[in-house]
C-alpha cells in the first residue's frame, strides 16, 4: 500500500525548483515549461442510461504520463475521511455504504464540475495550498488544464477538482455537522444522511456555499429519500440497509448477455464479465447464470487480458526509453 502523509509532507509542498518539478513528473523542463493546448483530443460517447451524451477531452500519451504522476503524488496526500474521490480501495460502492444505516438521505451533483472549475482556484490551490513558487503554480495550472476547463480524461483532474475547492468541501461538511448529517463526497457527488428528517434548509445553505464559488447544483440529481423507500447513491441502491443493483444496470447487462449469446464474440463477453464484476461488488450472487456463462470463456478472457498487458507493457518501455526527448 503507497505510504500516506500530511500535505506538507509531500514532495509538491513548497516546490520552488523548475528542473526537481520536471523530474518529479518524469517530463524535462522544456516539455514543462511548452503550451499544452494541442496536446488533446476529443470525443462524445452515449451515456449508459440513453441520457444525452458524454464528452471527453484526453491528453496525449506524454502529456498523460506527466498526469499520472502527478495523479500518484496528489492521492498519497491525506485527505478528510469524507472525501472518497481518488482513495485507494475507495469507489462509488464504499460511498454508498457511508450512508447506509441512515433513514434519510439527500443527495446533490454539482452541474457540470470540470468544465465550471475556475483556473483562479487551481492556480490559487498550487500557490497558496501547496505554498508552490508563482512560476511554479502557472506551470501546474498551465500543466492540468486545457482552455480554462479541466479535461474529463485527465487522470489528474478528479484530485485537482477537489484540491481546487477544499475550502469549499470544508464548509460544506460544517453545515452538515451542524444538522446531524453525516457528509460525502465523490468527485461531483455529494451525499447527506440522517437518522432524523433533513430540512430543505440545507440544501440551500449548500446551494449558497456553491453560489459563492461559482457553482450550481444539477437539478437533475437533487433527490431527497426517506422512510423505506429504495435510496440511490451515485449508482447504488440502498434497501432496508442492504445493497442492490438498481433496475437499469441488471436491464443493461441482460441486454448484453443476449447479445453474446447472438455474436458469441469474446470482446462481447469481456464487456459482458466486466458488467458482471461491476454489480457482484454490490450484490455478490447476482445473475449466477451468467456467471456460469463466463465461465466457458475463461481462458480465452485470460488470454485476451494477457496479450493486452503485454502490449501495454511494450508501449510503456518504448515510452520510458523515448521520454527524455519530451
Amino acid at each position: 500500500m503507497s505510504k500516506m502523509y500530511a500535505l506538507e509532507q509531500s514532495p509538491l509542498y513548497r516546490m520552488r525548483n523548475k528542473k526537481k518539478l520536471a523530474t518529479l513528473l518524469g517530463i524535462s523542463t522544456n516539455y514543462l515549461m511548452q503550451d499544452h493546448g494541442r496536446d488533446y483530443y476529443k470525443f462524445s460517447r452515449p451515456k449508459p442510461n440513453g441520457d444525452g451524451t458524454r464528452h471527453f477531452t484526453v491528453p496525449s500519451d506524454e502529456l498523460k504520463y506527466a498526469q499520472k504522476k502527478l495523479c500518484r503524488l496528489l492521492s498519497r496526500i491525506q485527505t478528510p475521511d469524507w472525501v472518497i474521490s481518488g482513495k485507494k480501495n475507495h469507489s462509488y460502492i464504499t460511498n454508498a455504504e457511508k450512508h447506509i444505516e441512515n433513514t434519510f438521505v439527500k443527495t446533490m451533483d454539482i452541474s457540470k464540475f470540470y468544465d465550471s472549475a475556475e483556473r483562479k482556484y487551481v492556480y490559487r490551490m498550487f500557490k497558496e495550498t501547496f505554498k508552490m513558487a508563482e512560476d511554479i503554480a502557472w506551470l501546474m495550472t498551465e500543466l492540468v488544464m486545457y482552455e480554462d476547463m479541466l479535461p474529463t480524461g485527465s487522470p489528474s483532474s478528479q484530485l485537482i477538482v477537489y484540491w481546487a475547492y477544499c475550502d469549499m468541501f470544508n464548509e460544506i461538511n460544517q453545515i452538515a455537522n451542524e444538522r446531524a448529517c453525516i457528509f460525502t463526497l465523490y468527485v461531483d457527488d455529494m451525499t447527506f444522511s440522517s437518522k432524523t428528517p433533513i430540512t430543505k434548509e440545507l440544501r440551500q445553505e449548500v446551494c449558497n456555499r456553491l453560489k459563492k464559488y461559482g457553482l450550481i447544483a444539477k437539478s437533475k440529481k437533487d433527490h431527497y429519500y426517506q422512510g423505506n423507500t429504495v435510496k440511490v447513491i451515485t449508482g447504488v441502491g440502498i434497501n432496508d440497509g442492504q445493497k442492490v443493483v438498481l433496475n437499469n444496470k441488471r436491464k443493461r447487462i441482460l441486454e448484453q448477455f443476449e447479445k453474446c449469446k447472438t455474436s458469441n464474440k469474446i470482446y462481447d463477453i469481456e464487456k459482458l464479465n466486466g458488467m458482471l464484476c461491476a454489480l457482484r461488488q454490490i450484490e455478490p450472487e447476482i445473475f449466477p447464470e451468467i456467471y456460469n456463462y463466463i465461465k466457458h470463456y475463461d481462458s480465452e478472457l485470460k488470454l485476451m487480458a494477457r496479450n493486452r498487458f503485454f502490449k501495454h507493457r511494450r508501449k510503456r518501455r518504448k515510452f520510458e526509453k523515448n521520454k527524455g526527448n519530451i
